[in-house]
């Protein structure tokens, strides 16, 4: 989710700095979208305080009442969906059916979290002794952290929140400051639906005290982030010897297009990947495998889909891209793509920028490269951008040596009509998600997510039922009974 290179990406910043207090319209700087108040060391300790008086009572609520309350989040979302969808566009700059999308999938999140309420149960086992009876009981780690990033400033935040308010826990919440007011709004519509407002805590901005406050606290027993490894590797250090760690981070994503594929929606499927939500997601294609007999026809294909797209604000009709959410995007991105082509990258296509948006947005053009060196960032690195490259390979072996060969290891695609390939990169493909003929991005609700290697960190996926495994603690019980033994 996540996740990107950005440090600013997570609302952790390495150096401290003065918040602006404020989000900004990526497509239109200078205007201001949501004003707040960065939180303070004392603000943390008051939420987690806060947070651990709810989390006691919220935990002794029976399940039905946590299902209805969440059942009633999901509503809200869908009731409001309009201005929640448009608030997301004008603060992170996605266009307006993609941002549906994202209410729509929160809602359905906290919908199945609804059902995970009634799931937290325990499991009976044999035992050596006579007349003992062993089990286990489940429960609430009690206060959780949600440190969520500024991509899919909804989604991802109900991701970690709805289970674990489903199994009894308050949350503390600290969204993106990019998208701060994304962050209220969900808070908000948690509060009109019947939560207990110290259940959901929110706190807000860059200052590195208030996170080393949070990280460091105690009584905070789980710490879920999504975002960039070198503020994953901030939050390890910083987080207190006893905290549960789920951390997902960065992504290198390859799809590989084989020879006996379908090149049409091969194309279709990478460019859905590769330049879909400007690239901004951890799942993202950044560069495209394909087998050499056929990379000319696939990269011709591929062109044309990225000449198509058009580039402008999110509410603007026929739009397919958006900005990228922030200067500091833009900026990366710019030299990124001035870098590849010092290198000797080719550009192959380029994607259309609207004449009359505004020139201060934070725009980078959707682009295919080619002949990229190998050691450019563009195909080592995670390009978390509207950009993608295409590299030939002789066949599925080689494809498969790259893929493993990355420090990284969330998502590959691999597009091809033979069911033994695709079961093959199924069972070898060394990430936590293989997608066979579809896009690299794109997870249901109901299936774990998380990667493998460099790509997650602590042994605990988001989504579905797994996800209850991070939010709360098991007990075995040894209950002895009567008087056994010879008479």
């Amino acid at each position: 989710m996540h996740s990107a290179p950005s440090v600013a990406s997570a609302g952790l910043s390495i150096h401290p700095g003065p918040s602006s207090d404020r989000s900004v319209d990526p497509a239109s700087p200078g205007r201001v979208v949501h004003a707040y108040r960065t939180s303070t060391a004392d603000d943390v300790r008051a939420a987690v305080a806060g947070a651990e008086r709810a989390a006691r009572e919220w935990a002794q609520t029976p399940p039905l009442r946590r299902a209805t309350v969440l059942t009633r989040i999901a509503d809200v979302l869908e009731r409001r969906a309009d201005e929640v969808a448009a608030l997301i566009t004008r603060e992170e700059g996605k266009p307006l059916g993609a941002a549906r999308g994202e209410v729509g999938k929160s809602a359905e999140q906290f919908r199945l979290a609804a059902q995970l309420a009634y799931l937290v149960e325990g499991s009976t086992y044999a035992t050596e002794t006579p007349g003992t009876f062993a089990y286990t009981l489940r429960g609430p780690l009690g206060v959780v952290a949600a440190i969520t990033p500024w991509n899919f400033p909804l989604s991802l935040a109900a991701r970690k929140i709805a289970p674990a308010l489903a199994a009894g826990n308050a949350v503390v919440f600290k969204p993106s400051p990019v998208t701060a007011g994304v962050g209220a709004l969900l808070a908000e519509i948690a509060v009109e639906a019947g939560l207990p407002p110290a259940a959901l805590p929110v706190v807000q901005g860059h200052d590195t005290g208030a996170m080393g406050a949070l990280l460091g606290d105690v009584r905070v027993r789980g710490i879920s982030f999504t975002g960039s490894d070198a503020v994953g590797a901030l939050v390890r250090a910083q987080a207190h010897g006893h905290a549960r760690l789920q951390l997902e981070l960065g992504g290198r994503n390859a799809a590989v297009v084989c020879a006996d594929a379908d090149l049409n929606k091969a194309a279709a499927d990478v460019a859905a990947g590769a330049f879909g939500l400007t690239g901004q997601a951890c799942t993202s294609t950044d560069r495209v495998l394909v087998a050499r007999v056929v990379a000319a026809e696939f990269t011709a294909l591929l062109a044309a889909k990225v000449r198509a797209l058009r580039v402008g604000p999110g509410d603007r009709t026929g739009v397919t891209t958006g900005p990228v959410a922030m200067a500091a995007q833009f900026e990366r991105l710019s030299a990124l793509k001035d870098s590849a082509i010092a290198a000797g990258a080719r550009v192959v296509a380029e994607a259309e920028l609207l004449d009359d948006r505004d020139p201060d947005g934070f725009w980078v053009a959707p682009t295919l490269f080619a002949d990229v060196p190998g050691s450019h960032p563009l195909i080592d690195g995670e390009v978390f951008g509207p950009f993608c490259s295409v590299v030939a390979v002789d066949d599925a072996d080689e494809a498969l040596r790259i893929v493993n060969s990355s420090t990284h290891g969330l998502v590959t695609a691999v597009h091809t009509s033979d069911l033994a390939v695709a079961h093959r990169f199924a069972a070898e493909a060394a990430c936590g998600i293989v997608k066979v003929n579809a896009p690299t991005t794109g997870n249901g609700v109901a299936p774990p997510f998380g990667g493998w290697k460099a790509s997650s960190g602590g042994a605990f996926p988001e989504g579905g039922r797994q996800a209850l495994d991070f939010v709360t603690d098991t007990k075995t019980v040894y209950l002895t009974h009567g008087t056994h033994g010879e008479s």
